[in-house]
């Protein structure tokens, strides 16, 4: 089973942040010329979330969590407030033939493991959650559709991350009332 994280997203402050970064080594050469280069195919994301008015049973689940996690230590799956949807997207197939789900994120796509809310669409015609199974987050066929299929799906995805800290600080605000700062980053 899927470790999901337990607080629901859409219980962010508007004010919470989302950031892409790069690892780029370069090197300046004496008469100026530069080469740069990056190892990485996709960038790494951070979701910076802040919890303005979290209930006592919240914060309780948030610090239960944070310890099943061990802190940083395992990952898990979030459904962001904003980028969390994909609606008949139209999928690539892999090399082992099974088709594989993506996660949008202004403009940049990518590979996704955890996804719920799945409708499978091959030549617009809607597939029975029989004709195929889902494995970390490819969509594998009992019978292969033929080739030139367009194979769609529409569902609700889940970012893999990770919490970007080993320690978490909740602030009482009042009596059961309580503030959350959490930063998750993209792990795959």
């Amino acid at each position: 089973m899927a470790l999901l994280f337990p607080i629901n997203p859409k219980r962010v402050k508007w004010s919470s942040e989302v950031t892409q970064s790069w690892t780029v080594n370069e090197q300046t050469s004496a008469s100026g010329k530069r080469r740069a280069m990056s190892y990485q195919t996709l960038p790494a994301w951070q979701f910076n979330l802040e919890f303005p008015a979290l209930t006592a049973e919240e914060r309780d689940k948030l610090f239960a969590f944070y310890s099943r996690c061990k802190g940083s230590l395992l990952p898990f799956f979030y459904k962001d407030a904003e980028s969390y949807k994909a609606d008949k997207l139209r999928l690539a197939q892999n090399t082992d033939g099974s088709f594989q789900l993506v996660a949008h994120m202004h403009g940049q796509q990518e590979p996704i493991e955890y996804a719920d809310m799945l409708s499978v669409y091959v030549d617009d015609v809607l597939q029975d959650a029989s004709s195929y199974t889902v494995d970390r987050g490819a969509i594998v066929f009992t019978t292969q559709p033929d080739a030139k299929a367009a194979v769609t799906a529409s569902y609700e995805y889940y970012w893999k991350v990770c919490f970007s800290d080993s320690k978490i600080t909740l602030k009482q605000l009042y009596k059961d009332i309580f503030s959350a700062s959490v930063k998750l980053k993209v792990v795959r």
